[in-house]
């Protein structure tokens, strides 16, 4: 399955399973103690942690399962205020074996610790001792699974509640969840598996408001960037124009552009700012106008793209001004300094809603500016950040960071290419290029920002195996590997 079901979807097939007797606790403690049987020998002790609601029944049933199995099983359960099902599992478990009054003072003997103190309902901070109690956990060298999501992470939204678990695995269950692939929970959930328990098809759900999905390449027609006949030239691969580059950020525009011809753009032109810009010849394919000009012949052009060093003065307010009010019907992407500058100017923002083919790029800083909120608002719930930004500006939406989101027409789709080699300068840069020149080819605006943003994530993603590690893996140096990525995705196996 490659979407995601919200709360109100989850809860609705757990009532409807009840209701057709079947007992999703129990198929959830066969399910965890397959997996642990599939890692663990019984020369292993596992810690049962264990809350007070339906997640803490699921790891209670999982230490029944296990210690019938002969596995050497403690468990604790840490409220007092419990549920009846709860209770139920709990005087099973005690049947079988005395449960443990509290948290043990050493957890080092154990090899496993399974995380079941709260699951997907989570709405509150953590209280002291729990939170005290998570940190002891994430202390310990033990392999930790936690069952339906990290205890402490909001599944959907992503958001920390003060602490969370940073578990090694995280089982999921009926559906896979969003938050655990964005933000902070790529740090909390570890390696993701989902057992569906039950067969999702056969559930009538209520609709998301805002359906999400990893972003794969399945459903994305790459087809325009295919070079299929010989009778061609450089007209026929479209030409990309890009505007920046004001005195001190030369390098950003050189990078973009750099980028889109290594990405297949037949022409590129860089538009720059500064009156001291020159071409780096290291890549003389390039050529250089005006910014006045490029904006006087926009019908040049098959994507432009804005921002990449563009700063924030007088002379970049008058070309995105000019720029906004003359695109009519060309395929725009806006990124970074002019980002902020629609942020903070509402005319300009008035400008850019009309525009009718249009794509963003913000990180979380520049999102935060576009919202008038913190950066930490932003990445608390990044789903509701990126939906009220495409709202605002009307735009097909990348929020860029770890699990990077793209968002048109209320469809989220959550990227699960890229890695931590990517924090550092000029990445965004490269990303633009990569857009600019698909657009350029023909591909169709969401499918283009799809493309970009998988294709950027695994350019790095290969150069983290080429140099077994994240240092060095600098936007330059991405843009000539995402070549290669775009060859294979494209191309397949024709040229090996």
């Amino acid at each position: 399955m490659n979407g995601f079901l919200n709360l109100l979807q989850l809860r609705t097939i757990e009532q409807e399973a009840a209701n057709l007797g079947i007992n999703l606790i129990e198929r959830a403690g066969l399910s965890i103690a397959k997996l642990v049987g599939s890692q663990f020998s019984k020369k292993h002790r596992i810690l049962v942690v264990a809350g007070r609601g339906n997640n803490g029944s699921d790891g209670m049933a999982a230490a029944i399962n296990l210690i019938e199995a002969g596995y050497k099983v403690d468990l604790v359960r840490l409220f007092k205020d419990n549920t009846a099902l709860n209770q139920q599992w709990y005087e099973r478990c005690v049947v079988l074996k005395k449960p443990l009054t509290r948290i043990p003072s050493d957890l080092s003997k154990y090899q496993l610790i399974i995380d079941a103190i709260y699951g997907i309902g989570l709405t509150h901070e953590l209280d002291v001792e729990t939170a005290k109690i998570v940190q002891k956990i994430n202390q310990q060298s033990s392999f930790v699974l936690s069952l339906d999501a990290p205890s402490g992470l909001n599944p959907f939204s992503g958001k920390v509640f003060g602490e969370a678990i940073h578990a090694d695995c995280t089982l999921t269950f009926i559906s896979d969840k969003p938050g655990l692939h964005t933000g902070d929970g790529l740090d909390c959930s570890g390696e993701v598996q989902v057992v569906e328990l039950v067969d999702i098809s056969e559930y009538k759900l209520p609709d998301a408001l805002y359906p999400a999905s990893f972003n794969v390449l399945d459903d994305i027609n790459y087809s325009p960037l295919l070079r299929m006949k010989f009778n061609t030239n450089k007209g026929s691969y479209g030409t990309v124009a890009i505007i920046g580059g004001n005195k001190g950020m030369h390098g950003a525009l050189f990078l973009a552009g750099r980028a889109a011809l290594l990405a297949g753009a037949g022409k590129v032109v860089l538009g720059a700012l500064d009156n001291d810009f020159k071409l780096d010849f290291s890549m003389p394919e390039l050529m250089s106008q005006s910014p006045k000009e490029i904006v006087r012949n926009l019908q040049a052009f098959d994507a432009i793209a804005i921002g990449p060093g563009l700063g924030q003065d007088d002379k970049a307010v008058k070309i995105l001004d000019k720029l906004l009010g003359d695109i009519e019907d060309s395929k725009l992407l806006v990124d970074a300094d002019a980002l902020n500058l629609i942020a903070n100017n509402l005319e300009l923002k008035l400008k850019f809603r009309e525009v009718r083919y249009k794509i963003i790029t913000p990180h979380p800083g520049e999102a935060a500016r576009i919202l008038g909120v913190t950066v930490n608002e932003v990445q608390e719930d990044r789903f509701m950040s990126i939906t009220d930004i495409s709202t605002k500006l009307n735009a097909v939406t990348i929020l860029k960071g770890a699990g990077s989101l793209i968002q048109s027409n209320n469809q989220i789709f959550v990227n699960t290419t890229g890695n931590p080699g990517l924090a550092n300068a000029g990445q965004g840069d490269t990303l633009t290029g990569l857009i600019a020149a698909f657009l350029a080819q023909g591909m169709e605006m969401l499918d283009a920002t799809r493309l970009g943003v998988f294709v950027h994530g695994l350019a790095a993603d290969h150069l983290v195996v080429q140099k077994r590690g994240y240092n060095g893996i600098l936007a330059s140096l991405v843009a000539e590997e995402a070549s290669c990525v775009i060859n294979e995705i494209v191309y397949g196996k024709l040229f090996q």
